[in-house]
């Protein structure tokens, strides 16, 4: 939560040739953070809200009828809820790095840390994670988890580097450095105000069981930090009556779209769009 996808948009800038592309700063996140945000507003059915007057606002600016919702990691899970409430303004849903229960999640990446570390006999590693037990965790023994996690990973597959990161918000022609320098403030906001909420009473395989709308789900092989597993766990449960697909980015962790950008660029126009909307009429909206 509040981590923006807008500085790094002109990665896949591509996408703007065959569709009208347009990246949210969702409350509290990037240019949308600000310190008089109500705390109180900072819950999920008001991201829900804010989705669908943000689509209904886009709606009525391009004479369209329905958009495509894309959404990664924690906005995927609001924006299943979204897709949820309102089928009929959506031509499809991509989840990227789909969310579905992260306290199903903190269990399967616990295992996946504490198992490493007794396999490489890692004695630091296996005295952190025995001493804080399994989750649900406290805010501090989450982040002991969260350092063995990532160790994990990214000696199992190197993800996107900050660096890189870092490297690609500086060349948006999107933000500013007022923008940048907000990104940490509203990361560390939305994070405190939201995670007992997400952790502990969002649950989309009771909360979103049906999708009324075409669903493709993109993930990447190695992603440990929704954890592919029960992303496709919660793809093999979804009612999806107008369809659904799983595809598989091998070569990717949780950022498949920085990871695999053309695969990623060429899966939402060669797929998702053929497979959805008259091409013609697709372009148009």
């Amino acid at each position: 939560p509040g981590f923006p996808q807008m500085p790094f948009s002109h990665l896949n800038a591509e996408l703007e040739k065959e569709f009208v592309v347009v990246q949210w700063d969702q409350r509290g996140a990037g240019k949308s953070y600000s310190w008089s945000i109500p705390d109180e507003s900072m819950q999920v059915d008001q991201f829900v809200s804010d989705a669908h007057e943000l689509v209904q606002l886009l709606l009525a600016r391009f004479g369209a009828q329905k958009c495509y919702l894309v959404a990664h990691s924690w906005g995927s899970m609001f924006g299943a809820l979204t897709v949820a409430r309102y089928p009929e303004l959506f031509y499809a849903y991509v989840g990227i790095g789909q969310a579905a229960d992260l306290r199903e999640t903190e269990q399967v990446r616990y295992q996946y840390a504490l198992d490493a570390a007794h396999r490489e006999s890692n004695q630091e590693a296996s005295a952190d994670l025995e001493r804080i037990g399994r989750p649900p965790h406290s805010a501090e023994d989450h982040e002991v988890m969260e350092k063995w996690v990532n160790y994990y990973s990214a000696r199992e597959h190197p993800s996107v580097s900050r660096s890189r990161m870092v490297r690609l918000a500086l060349s948006s022609p999107a933000y500013s450095w007022i923008d940048l320098c907000k990104i940490p403030l509203g990361v560390r906001y939305s994070f405190a105000q939201l995670w007992k909420e997400i952790f502990y009473q969002t649950n989309l395989f009771k909360q979103a069981p049906r999708l009324d709308v075409p669903v493709y789900f993109f993930l990447g092989r190695h992603d440990r930090v929704v954890t592919w597993e029960v992303a496709e766990r919660y793809f093999d449960a979804l009612d999806a009556p107008r369809g659904k697909q799983l595809i598989w980015f091998e070569n990717s962790g949780h950022w498949p779209q920085f990871e695999e950008p053309e695969k990623y660029r060429v899966t939402l126009v060669q797929r998702v769009l053929k497979e959805t909307s008259g091409r013609a009429e697709a372009k148009a909206h």
